[in-house]
């Protein structure tokens, strides 16, 4: 680069774009009804009060294809149950509106960043500046594994207060709150939101791994042979 600032301000747009990506790909693993499908068939996870095991998968399933945008709000929000009552209450049918604009805004956020990443990408390989690149992908993974470490130890130590907080960097005070007999708590009881998070955790460890080799392997051809 011609200036060590300008080095400096490439380094951090593509170190924020590879967390920004690196943070949001899980989703398409986890937010999706297999995932919710496995946790119910654990041994160990518990049953709800109010759904069978087969409507539970269900009900989980048609929440799930709401927020991937299979599945309508008006289709959610005429959910019934086994017994013919109506599944979601305004509250929670509201919670998920949220929860979808709340996706639909990360889903957006990382395609702008792959965008800038692929491009910024492209145009420093063209000028010589493999370095360049690598090294501010290796500073979004650096970025990356510090939020990893915070998470899992914000989540040991209390996973109460860690869900808390993240539901109010997201949403409205109260709006996420439920009962233990509301259709929400009885699909996705803290048991789910525990594994999840260990699981998305270990989902973003693995990409950044495997995004610090492709940088290996980027300035590997871009050194000049003998």
């Amino acid at each position: 680069m011609k200036t060590i600032a300008g080095a400096r301000w490439v380094h951090l747009g593509l170190a924020l774009c590879t967390l920004v990506v690196v943070l949001t790909t899980p989703l398409y693993a986890f937010v999706r009804p297999a995932f919710a499908e496995w946790q119910y068939q654990r041994r160990s996870f518990p049953s709800a009060d109010r759904f069978g095991a087969a409507e539970r998968t269900r009900l989980s399933s048609a929440l799930i294809d709401y927020l991937r945008h299979r599945v309508t709000y008006e289709e959610m929000a005429a959910l019934r149950t086994d017994a013919g009552d109506i599944a979601m209450r305004p509250s929670e049918l509201s919670h998920m509106a949220d929860v979808r604009r709340v996706m639909d805004g990360l889903c957006r956020a990382q395609a702008i960043a792959l965008v800038l990443l692929v491009a910024g990408g492209v145009a420093l390989a063209c000028t010589g500046h493999h370095q360049v690149f690598s090294r501010g992908v290796r500073r979004g993974i650096e970025l990356t594994g510090a939020l990893c470490v915070v998470i899992l130890v914000a989540a040991t130590v209390d996973f109460d207060s860690f869900f808390t907080t993240f539901h109010q960097l997201f949403f409205r005070n109260g709006t996420w709150l439920f009962s233990w007999d509301d259709t929400l708590i009885q699909l996705y009881p803290l048991p789910f939101w525990i594994t999840a998070v260990i699981g998305y955790v270990v989902a973003m460890v693995i990409e950044a791994a495997l995004l610090w080799g492709v940088t290996l392997l980027v300035e590997r051809q871009a050194r000049p042979t003998v």
